[in-house]
């Protein structure tokens, strides 16, 4: 391998957490050593129908070989949609923000167990200590304001458009959750990962055009050097 490392395993689970995919820490700063490794091994250019290797992947180390051997006998599917998770793996890691959304929610990260959803944000939200969230009625909020000041038995007085200010806030989250609680949270969200299978296909495209008349070696060399 170009890094000198070794490559890591496929995890076991066969819902991976992307930073199981490339074999990093989540506490690590991200470096895509790992990447390059893997998609030396698993580029669709790396290996012929029959699942054999090409020399992109024959050429690299001892344990490289080995690596691409035992890949090259999986079906060409598995092979596929590891090559997929790997590339989605390194886009969302790679970027600072998605990382951070990743990491705080869960979010933009569609082949794991763990995928948040805004209906699971929103069950947290309301089983938070002191929320909002199952206030109904004129004296539920009156309890809830006198909770929050810390005075159970002592009148709370609050100006009236501040007050205003504060319920219509609460409506507002109160409609989006019960947006997310409809049925077609389910239909927007698999649209958005439907969204982002096309764009991964979308560039895939782009670059088949690209490297037309290429060789494997070189198709494999303009992947890496594009996401560099």
């Amino acid at each position: 391998a170009s890094s000198g490392d070794t490559i890591p395993e496929w995890p076991k689970s066969p819902r991976p957490t992307p930073y199981q995919v490339l074999g990093v820490s989540k506490s690590a700063i991200y470096d895509k050593r790992h990447f390059y490794d893997l998609v030396k091994l698993y580029h669709p250019d790396t290996h012929d129908p029959q699942g054999n290797p090409s020399s992109a992947s024959a050429s690299t180390s001892p344990s490289a070989s080995s690596s691409s051997s035992h890949i090259g006998q999986l079906p060409h599917a598995t092979r596929l949609e590891r090559y997929h998770m790997i590339v989605a793996a390194n886009e969302l890691l790679s970027n600072s923000s998605k990382r951070r959304m990743y990491d705080a929610y869960g979010l933009g990260w569609s082949h794991g167990d763990g995928v948040t959803t805004l209906r699971d944000i929103d069950r947290n939200w309301r089983h938070q200590q002191g929320t909002a969230a199952n206030n109904a009625t004129w004296e539920d909020w009156e309890h809830w304001r006198d909770a929050q000041a810390g005075k159970a038995g002592e009148p709370v007085f609050m100006s009236h458009g501040a007050f205003a200010t504060i319920v219509v806030m609460f409506c507002v989250v109160g409609a989006i959750a019960q947006t997310n609680r409809a049925e077609n949270s389910s239909t927007v969200y698999a649209g958005w990962v439907a969204d982002q299978n096309n764009n991964v296909g979308r560039r895939l495209q782009r670059n088949e055009v690209m490297v037309a008349g290429l060789n494997k070696d070189e198709r494999v060399n303009h992947f890496l050097r594009e996401r560099e």
